[in-house]
């Protein structure tokens, strides 16, 4: 089976043109919820999966125009490809991906939202915004949740309020998070001092891939890590209003110290990278993410011009090994999906 939307479109990291697109890349919002009657997902029976599915496929049925289509996808008919694109987009986990028991998604169109059904939890609603908009990613993921619980009840207790999987989601069952690029704090030893604010305020910094993934192009997930005792709204705004436009100042702060006092450096960095994206004939996936998280930083800077902002941030998803082999073929050889990632990369900046 192949997926009938087009990967080529609607990069969720289309920040460009946002207001604090040169430190935010994107923002999403996520809610967890599972069925009334039904064991959770890592108890329940192969029967009791396949018939969460059948309750929540009717949801893809839209009747009213004005809805967001979705399209139903069984993973286990997708190809390894396919499926390693949804990831890629942050679409799906990778546990997801690879799991065993039956489990289906639900996509919009315009790659942006997603309902991963039987994940860790029976639901996983999430939409995916480019730029720092978690306000719109909760109202797409909250017209969604409704047209869910239209289908099906909720397990849900008076006391605690949505039940799931993990002890950390219960309550609103929500997180939101922000992918941000923060070069210029790591390369001031800035972070220790996020480190300490994000502690004090029950807010996670994780790596590109989330929980447990490592750093990568400077790229870092914050998310709210307490869900019990707060609505969403208030989890949202503490995240959205309270936290994050201090750490785009600091990094803005950052990135003007250095130029300040270590331009020559700066300059060094950035253009070596350039220099390495343009000539290399094989480039693996995380020297390309790391060269082009400094070629991003140049551009946000204006060290260099007559490259788009959102030139880089689509070709942080396009060189990833799914959407590569989505665009040139799945039988690619290591050697050759690094010729195929160097001579796109190359294209799309020298173009």
């Amino acid at each position: 089976m192949t997926m009938r939307f087009d990967p080529d479109k609607n990069c969720p990291y289309a920040s460009g043109t946002n207001t604090f697109g040169d430190v935010v890349l994107s923002s999403r919002a996520r809610l967890a919820r599972n069925l009334e009657g039904f064991p959770f997902v890592n108890r329940a029976s192969v029967g009791d999966c396949e018939e969460v599915e059948s309750l929540l496929s009717p949801a893809c049925e839209t009747i009213n125009p004005t809805e967001v289509s979705l399209e139903w996808v069984d993973l286990q008919d997708l190809s390894t490809v396919d499926k390693s694109m949804c990831a890629e987009r942050h679409l799906i986990s990778e546990n997801f991906a690879h799991a065993q028991h039956p489990r289906a998604v639900m996509v919009g169109p315009e790659l942006a939202r997603s309902v991963m059904i039987n994940e860790e939890d029976h639901l996983r609603i999430q939409c995916i915004q480019p730029g720092l908009n978690l306000m719109k990613a909760h109202e797409d993921v909250s017209a969604l949740d409704y047209r869910m619980e239209e289908l099906v009840a909720y397990a849900f207790d008076d006391t605690l309020g949505f039940l799931t999987a993990c002890p950390t989601n219960v309550g609103t069952g929500a997180r939101f998070s922000v992918m941000m690029h923060l070069p210029a704090l790591r390369i001031t030893k800035g972070f220790t001092q996020l480190r300490n604010a994000c502690e004090g305020m029950s807010i996670a910094i994780r790596g590109y891939h989330g929980e447990g993934s490592k750093t990568i192009a400077d790229l870092y997930q914050l998310s709210n890590q307490v869900t019990l005792g707060y609505n969403e709204e208030d989890l949202r705004t503490i995240l959205e209003q309270e936290f994050l436009p201090t750490v785009i100042e600091n990094e803005r702060n950052a990135r003007r110290t250095i130029i300040e006092h270590h331009a020559s450096k700066l300059d060094d960095r950035i253009f070596r990278a350039q220099g390495v994206l343009e000539n290399a004939r094989l480039l693996p996936l995380d020297e390309a993410m790391d060269c082009l998280g400094r070629i991003r930083l140049g551009v946000c800077l204006d060290r260099i011009t007559g490259v788009d902002i959102n030139t880089i941030n689509q070709l942080l998803i396009d060189i990833q090994q799914g959407h590569l082999q989505w665009r040139y073929g799945s039988d690619l050889n290591e050697t050759q999906l690094k010729e195929r990632r160097a001579e796109l990369v190359k294209e799309k900046l020298v173009a």
